[in-house]
């Protein structure tokens, strides 16, 4: 009888997550993962011979099961809880803050940065005084050696070696991982205040713009839906200021805004920064009249960082070589004697494929 029970419960549960599967219509993204959804793939012999209709379904069924989410956290719970695992998929959870490993560091990948900023330099900005910084990812702030990161004393020094007749502006002792949201990979705009105060020492201006904080209380950072664990969303603060009232945005390729309130609550809230990652956008400011511009090739970190310069320059460029090669670039921006910012953070550096030429 007990063999029976247990036989006609497993038979039971089975089939109530068969039907489940069935009846529940196909969701197209996930909010907590933050990407698009496999959806039930088209079939037909050529791909049944070369084996992708049985690589897209595999992907369709793990994607569309019923209460993903649920078993996605019992997993996560199940790892770190029950089994004390250091990281579930290299993401672990410390002190609050959401982090996922990098580890090791990419030589070639280093190397491809180095031969990229100089092909660069040597192409287009002969006439420009260039400044470079690298942005430590949070990662770097952590006090505990257990958990398998960079060598970021390596990484800065085959940088600074193989960038060394460039300029170099020191971020690393101004920031602090408070200085980082705790759900996400970037940095927080309003604290920021050093980081801009040092750049501002080395090449020469001062900011001294008031700004006012414009709170948004539920922002789930990149991390929050890898880690799959109920933890507390933080909150993403924007700058306002009066002069920014006055800047003219042109994006290339989005919505021309400083601030793009509708990304508020999006898959990605941090894109409310100059409507997220693009190829190109340019912030004119007419308060400013000392003629003075400004390039900065940067990843997303400089997306929240870029107003926070605006009362200095008449012109700030933004362009971001992971979404637009060399040869588009030289047909849109004109290069003269302007200043020019390389800021790259230590994730994209050691990840610099992502670049393009």
């Amino acid at each position: 009888m007990k063999e029976k029970v247990i036989t006609f419960s497993f038979i039971f549960i089975i089939g109530g997550f068969f039907l489940l599967n069935v009846i529940t219509p196909d969701k197209d993204v996930s909010w907590s993962e933050r990407r698009t959804y496999q959806l039930f793939p088209e079939i037909n012999w050529k791909q049944i011979q070369n084996k992708n209709a049985m690589n897209s379904f595999d992907q369709y069924a793990l994607d569309q099961f019923v209460l993903r989410d649920t078993f996605r956290s019992l997993k996560a719970h199940v790892v770190f809880n029950l089994f004390h695992q250091l990281d579930n998929n290299q993401i672990f959870v410390k002190d609050g803050y959401i982090f996922k490993s990098e580890y090791p560091n990419n030589e070639e990948s280093i190397k491809r940065f180095i031969e990229k900023i100089k092909k660069l330099k040597s192409q287009y900005l002969l006439h420009n005084k260039i400044y470079y910084s690298i942005i430590p990812d949070k990662n770097y702030y952590l006090k505990d050696s257990i958990y398998l990161n960079l060598n970021y004393d390596d990484l800065y020094q085959t940088v600074r070696e193989g960038l060394s007749e460039l300029e170099y502006i020191e971020l690393r002792d101004v920031l602090s991982l408070e200085d980082y949201y705790h759900t996400d990979t970037h940095w927080r705009q309003e604290r920021l205040d050093k980081v801009v105060t040092r750049l501002g020492q080395q090449m020469g201006f001062i900011s001294s713009t008031n700004y006012s904080e414009k709170i948004y209380k539920s922002f789930y950072g990149v991390y929050y839906g890898q880690a799959a664990l109920q933890l507390k969303p933080d909150d993403l603060v924007y700058l306002e200021s009066d002069e920014f009232k006055n800047v003219i945005v042109d994006n290339y390729e989005k919505e021309s805004v400083l601030y793009n309130i509708d990304k508020l609550g999006s898959m990605d809230s941090y894109d409310v920064f100059l409507s997220g990652s693009t190829p190109l956008v340019t912030i004119e400011n007419p308060n400013q009249k000392n003629g003075k511009e400004l390039i900065i090739f940067r990843d997303s970190y400089g997306s929240s960082l870029a107003p926070l310069l605006i009362s200095s320059y008449s012109k700030i460029i933004l362009i971001d070589l992971r979404y637009m090669n060399t040869k588009a670039m030289e047909k849109l921006v004109t290069f003269k004697e302007q200043d020019v910012l390389i800021l790259y953070s230590t994730l994209l550096i050691n990840n610099s494929i992502s670049i393009k030429d």
